[in-house]
């Protein structure tokens, strides 16, 4: 396994390497974890999954930060999270999702809160944003708990999507 990139009290931060596909396809194959990035659509094909999942590892390569590959101390995979580019403004977007059998532990947050510590360290940026799907209330509380603040309801691809934003520390 890499080595990570961030660590915080249980989790591990690490770049994806071509052999974590399977995993990535595990995560996005659930349609429970699929529900609120697809709303609705069937869920993502192999060739998206290798193309989200290759573009991953395209922004490591050119940036340094992407949505990473998220384990336990042990190694084993969680999910992912990290950062990414929201192509309509060029903001730096916070974004996670963590396999269905973790829901409510906590891992979204404290993977959230770290990843806001760190991104500050490692790039220039005044602030970050983060979205989620208005009604997925549990996604938007944890962007509330890392900090971030509610700047109003935007629509993403035709959906509702509450926006928030986490500035610079001083």
């Amino acid at each position: 396994m890499t080595t990570p990139i961030l660590t915080s009290a249980r989790l591990c931060f690490h770049p994806w390497t071509a052999e974590d596909f399977p995993l990535f396809a595990s995560l996005h194959g659930d349609p429970e974890v699929q529900h609120f990035l697809a709303m609705g659509d069937p869920p993502w094909d192999e060739p998206y999954l290798k193309a989200k999942f290759d573009g991953f590892r395209a922004d490591y390569a050119a940036h340094g930060w992407t949505k990473f590959k998220v384990t336990d101390r042990d190694g084993a995979f969680l999910g992912r999270a990290g950062f990414g580019l929201f192509s309509e403004t060029g903001e730096l977007e916070l974004g996670y999702s963590f396999m269905r059998s973790l829901w409510g532990q906590g891992y979204a947050t404290e993977a959230a809160g770290a990843l806001l510590g760190w991104i500050y360290r490692v790039e220039p940026v005044d602030h970050v944003i983060g979205f989620a799907v208005a009604g997925h209330v549990a996604s938007r509380r944890v962007l509330e708990k890392a900090g971030m603040a509610f700047t109003g309801i935007r629509d993403v691809d035709g959906i509702p999507n509450a926006f928030y934003r986490h500035d610079r520390p001083a």
